[in-house]
């Protein structure tokens, strides 16, 4: 048998040693990282994620990247500073989510690439990187023009994203033409969408608003892609299309989703079924030495955004997106119970 926390813990110290964490791909890691501390509460892996935001903390993180609150860890410092595990990191998080409120933003209010604002071209991806991150610093400082922001962001792209015939997301808006939308359901970008939605689904106050809309969302999304599974028990670079090849950054995720509905009482039927055979298929994608194989490289509406382009993007061993999403998967596992998984 082989232990679930094992597993997400190797992942992290992995990419440690291989990726550098000063890059979005580093900041999913860190977000997983902290996942992992906050649901299991063992001081050895608060420790680590201490010691890999510290950098951050202390201003040494300065890199290029859309996104500023990266510099000061992104959403595994906000999580951090909510959940209780890094009281240090309240200074830095205040002062990112100042900025982000002044982000540039399309008509639609909706955070777009920030080069070329007037051009309106937004990405799911940009979900992820705002929506926790927002959330977590709102709940945190008490400031509820933030938790608005967070909900707006999520709900926003999800609903612009959503194709209404499966219920996945499409990836983007404007990069493969002005206004033009994608008409892919990419594995990733509908992982993007979960993490998203899946932070508005815990974490949104009783009482809130938009609480409801957004538990449904994520229950909806999550149903969505448990409908596309694959034959071996994950999911596929184009989510629909089994002859595309399976894709794990993206597969990783949507496991840590299933899980974290199964903890919220939101879990479509077959929810663990279907969370067992992924965690099992995982496994043969992740060798001893903690390398993944067969995660989609950067990916961004490759040629004319069609399901056949992203079908045609490449994959590799040990990208740098590859190791938070097997964290997230196996941390989140065992916090429902399933500690280990059958060699």
């Amino acid at each position: 048998m082989t232990a679930c926390l094992g597993i997400a813990r190797r992942a992290f110290a992995t990419a440690v040693a291989r990726i550098p964490l000063t890059h979005y791909t580093g900041i999913l890691a860190l977000q997983a990282q902290e996942r992992l501390a906050h649901l299991h509460r063992d001081p050895g892996d608060a420790h680590v994620l201490r010691q890999a935001l510290a950098p951050f903390l202390r201003g040494e993180a300065d890199f290029a990247c859309n996104f500023p609150n990266y510099r000061v860890g992104g959403n595994a410092s906000a999580a951090a500073l909510f959940h209780g595990l890094l009281p240090e990191a309240r200074e830095p998080v205040a002062r990112q989510a100042e900025l982000f409120l002044s982000a540039p933003r399309d008509r639609g209010g909706l955070v777009c690439l920030p080069k070329c604002p007037e051009q309106e071209k937004v990405w799911i991806d940009a979900a992820w990187a705002v929506t926790p991150f927002a959330l977590h610093a709102g709940l945190a400082l008490g400031r509820s023009e933030l938790i608005a922001e967070a909900c707006h962001q999520a709900l926003g792209m999800a609903a612009l994203f959503r194709d209404p015939a499966n219920g996945l997301l499409h990836q983007s808006r404007g990069f493969v033409g002005p206004g033009r939308f994608s008409t892919d359901h990419w594995s990733r970008g509908n992982a993007w969408g979960l993490l998203a939605l899946g932070a508005l689904a815990e974490d949104l106050p009783d009482g809130h608003p938009r609480r409801a809309e957004a538990r449904s969302a994520f229950t909806d999304l999550v149903a969505a892609c448990l409908r596309v599974q694959g034959p071996t028990g994950l999911w596929h670079q184009e989510l629909p299309r089994h002859d595309s090849f399976v894709e794990t950054s993206g597969s990783g995720v949507i496991l840590y989703a299933t899980g974290l509905a199964m903890a919220l009482g939101l879990a479509p039927a077959g929810a663990e079924t279907a969370l067992r055979r992924g965690l099992a298929a995982f496994l043969g994608y992740i060798a001893i030495d903690g390398s993944v194989f067969h995660t989609c490289v950067g990916c961004l509406s490759p040629g004319d955004g069609s399901p056949e382009a992203y079908m045609a993007h490449r994959h590799a061993k040990d990208d740098p997106h590859a190791f938070g999403p097997v964290t997230l998967a196996f941390a989140q596992a065992a916090a429902v119970g399933i500690t280990s998984i059958g060699d």
